[in-house]
């Protein structure tokens, strides 16, 4: 193939060109033919020849920037078996669109202007989506007249040496931004896309291993899918994970040619066959503990090895990337350091004011309540005094992790200091109404016997709590107020919690009074129902609901049950209330029936003053016959303690309930003394284990034995088993293990009103993990 010229193509314009360049020719075969004694003689014919033998460009177009000649490398880069096919396109006809506007702005300035362009660099994207870089020089040409007819045009391949300039900038952009602290995230794209600049049709990725060293999180990958990203973020380590979790499990590169073929991939395929990634090669890097950190990975859409150059770079890049996950790992551990307190791990003072700010004036925003909880050990020193520094540390840090227990990460808890802690409370539990639950658990916790060693003993605490914006105007005020009430609690007796009160009448304190408020409190509608749902673990659906009384106080507030039952249990009054409550349980039971929700059984309370009132059956009939509901979907729920006082009084009663239809429940069992006989001689249809076997199951080998045991005792007696006060996923994995059949708790769902119960129910066909997986 020869340089090829156009005659036919560009009218008078393109003839100038060529009798120009014919004339230039001429000349330099003139040169030729006189030089070496005439031993090299070229003809125009040889020349063309000896050009297409050139890696350069050579090109000439004309005034309409139209190739009229070219070699035979110009055609080969833009995909054209014969120069003859170039001859009268233009880069527009030849490039994408962005492209060729531009090659074709620079040529047209060129011959406006009359001035050529030496060694500038035109990056281009070749046909096969190779990218390279080029150093051009443009000259216009004129013909005998000095009008410019044209533009001749050499340009250079430079493309390993811009790469190489890249790379290197690329590096120390990498390195720099190591050294300025910028996030990691930014740092790893930073050096993906250094990486991709360097290569063909590759996209890069990189994956880090998770704290526990089983798991690969999906960190960066600029170009890859981000659905595929989502999709790989959380996978296993394992010998058939991939080509990274493979890398991870073996320690070593793994190159995968074809994702679809390979047995690698067989695990995940179907996570990656969307997405057209066809080869994947994985480079692990390593901590200076020889630990793995991550993979740095490569995809590609064709079938293929990598090159000695792309795994060399990938191997570089790899270094890097540990470079900058060390850093930022020990950049993190120093800002933990300097925020928490060493021996608990709970962050410390130094950032506890800007929190307690940020969630006051975020209550500000939006009106959620926050409330700050003090805790104080009772008497501290006398176990330092006793037992020496080194007990006094180990229950400090004891004691940090019960306290971390009761909240389970809900809220934010933090070492003040000494043996003071301070817990930021948002959410429901930072209403008023429930800090007293709250911090009744938290005492409750707390005050555990401690074991270390062969010493066996406890510790108290006194705790305080004040509501923003019901107690203070202020962060400040909110930390004072909090305190206060701790010291109230400390100077009551120790052993105590109290909620910070400023605006309480006095009178409300008077038994009399709170009495008498009560009982117009029924009579007025101010007593109010939640529900707190119970779930089948087997199929994931609501199956039931305690029924929770409340007392919207019009003086004092929301009121919690602890705070009025004891008084309504000596006056009597728990007859009309439990009346009521009964009623309304049932009256919202069929309500949700109505409106088309699973029928679910309701449980109600009954206490022991209920129980000898001769009229608790008639009352349970009228609430029934009243409200519509079919017996069968309530449920009483009775102490062992009350069932024991009166053994034949109480089959007689409970025999009267079960041909009523009603359901019978045994509440809190395992806590009294007579637990197998009561499930032997009372007519009962379910059992509800108690929340103080449940709570300490993550770590009491004792309590999950005695849970086992009473799951499937109730299972053998064909009675319905209920674990209350299930709050973590490891209890319900336990329970789900011993094939209990119904659990109730705040990791399902806390106590809500019956239009929020109502809404949760509809959605009870929603399989359990989906909740709470």
């Amino acid at each position: 193939m020869v340089l090829q010229t156009s005659q036919d193509e560009g009218g008078v314009e393109s003839s100038d060109i060529i009798s120009s360049l014919g004339s230039e020719l001429d000349r330099l075969n003139r040169i030729a033919a006189m030089s070496a004694n005439d031993e090299l003689r070229l003809s125009k014919d040889s020349l063309h020849a000896l050009l297409n033998e050139v890696s350069d460009y050579l090109y000439v177009k004309d005034r309409s920037s139209r190739f009229v000649m070219a070699n035979q490398q110009v055609a080969l880069d833009v995909g054209l078996l014969d120069v003859a096919q170039l001859i009268g396109k233009t880069d527009l006809d030849l490039h994408p669109k962005e492209t060729g506007l531009k090659f074709h702005a620079i040529e047209q300035e060129i011959m406006a202007s009359n001035i050529p362009r030496i060694d500038f660099e035109e990056p281009l994207i070749l046909q096969n989506g190779k990218r390279k870089w080029f150093s051009s020089s443009k000259y216009p040409v004129t013909n005998s007249e000095g009008e410019v007819v044209g533009i001749i045009g050499l340009s250079r391949d430079i493309t390993e040496r811009k790469r190489a300039l890249l790379l290197q900038q690329g590096q120390n952009k990498v390195l720099q931004q190591i050294a300025a602290g910028k996030p990691l995230e930014q740092v790893l794209t930073t050096l993906v896309l250094t990486i991709e600049d360097q290569l063909d049709g590759v996209m890069g990725s990189i994956m880090l291993v998770d704290d526990a060293g089983d798991h690969l999180l999906a960190t960066v990958g600029p170009n890859l899918p981000q659905e595929y990203l989502d999709l790989t973020d959380g996978i296993p380590v394992g010998p058939k994970m991939g080509s990274c979790g493979t890398a991870v499990f073996r320690r070593e590169s793994v190159i995968v040619e074809d994702i679809l073929k390979d047995s690698l991939w067989e695990d995940v395929r179907d996570l990656i066959a969307p997405y057209d990634l066809r080869s994947c090669w994985s480079v692990p890097f390593f901590g200076k503990d020889s630990k793995v950190l991550g993979t740095f990975g490569l995809y590609t859409k064709s079938t293929r090895s990598p090159t000695d150059h792309e795994l060399k770079l990938a191997l570089e890049a790899a270094r890097l990337a540990s470079v900058a996950v060390e850093r930022d790992r020990a950049e993190r551990k120093i800002r933990y350091l300097a925020n928490h307190d060493v021996l608990t791990g709970l962050p410390n003072r130094q950032e506890f004011k800007t929190k307690l700010e940020e969630k006051v004036s975020e209550s500000d925003r939006t009106g959620a309540p926050v409330a700050v909880v003090f805790v104080d050990l009772d008497n501290f020193k006398f176990v330092n005094d006793s037992f020496g520094h080194g007990i006094g540390d180990q229950v400090l840090m004891i004691v940090a992790e019960r306290i971390m227990s009761v909240h389970n990460g809900a809220h934010q808890a933090i070492r003040f200091g000494g043996d003071e802690f301070v817990l930021i409370v948002n959410g429901e539990t930072a209403q008023k109404s429930a800090l007293n639950e709250f911090m009744a658990r938290l005492r409750n916790e707390i005050t555990k016997t401690i074991q270390i060693d062969d010493l066996s003993f406890h510790v108290t605490c006194s705790i305080g709590a004040a509501c923003y914006p019901q107690d203070a105007d202020s962060a400040a005020q909110l930390l004072r107020n909090a305190d206060k009430a701790m010291f109230d609690a400390k100077s009551a007796g120790r052993d105590s919690y109290k909620v910070f009160e400023k605006t309480r009448p006095e009178r409300s304190v008077n038994k009399l009074t709170l009495l008498e408020e009560m009982r117009k409190g029924i009579e007025n509608g101010e007593f109010f129902l939640e529900y707190q749902p119970q779930y089948n673990l087997v199929n994931g659906r609501i199956v039931g609901a305690e029924a929770l009384v409340r007392w919207q106080h019009p003086d004092l507030g929301r009121m919690m049950p602890g705070e009025f039952i004891t008084l309504a249990e000596e006056s009597g009054l728990i007859v009309p209330l439990g009346r009521w409550v009964t009623r309304e349980a049932c009256r919202q039971n069929k309500e949700w029936q109505d409106s088309g929700l699973l029928p679910i059984t309701v449980g109600v309370n009954v206490s022991a003053r209920q129980f000898r009132d001769g009229g608790l059956i008639s009352d349970v009939r009228e609430a029934l016959q009243e409200t519509g509901l079919g017996a069968t979907y309530l449920e009483l729920e009775l102490t062992e303690s009350l069932l024991i006082q009166n053994a034949d009084q109480a089959v007689e009663l409970m025999d009267d309930f079960r041909r009523l239809g009603v359901k019978l429940a045994i509440d809190d069992f395992g806590t009294g003394y007579s637990s197998l006989t009561a499930l032997k001689i009372f007519p009962l249809t379910r059992l509800k284990i108690d929340r103080s076997f449940i709570s300490d199951l993550d770590f009491d080998e004792s309590d999950r034995c005695i849970a086992k045991a009473i799951i499937s005792l109730g299972r053998e007696l064909g009675l319905c088993v209920v674990a209350e006060g299930v709050e973590t996923a490891k209890q319900q994995a336990f329970l789900a293990s011993c094939r209990c059949e119904v659990v109730q708790g705040f990791h399902f769902g806390r106590p809500m009103g019956a239009s929020k119960f109502g809404k949760l129910l509809a959605m009870t066909l929603t399989p359990l993990d989906a909740h709470f997986g």
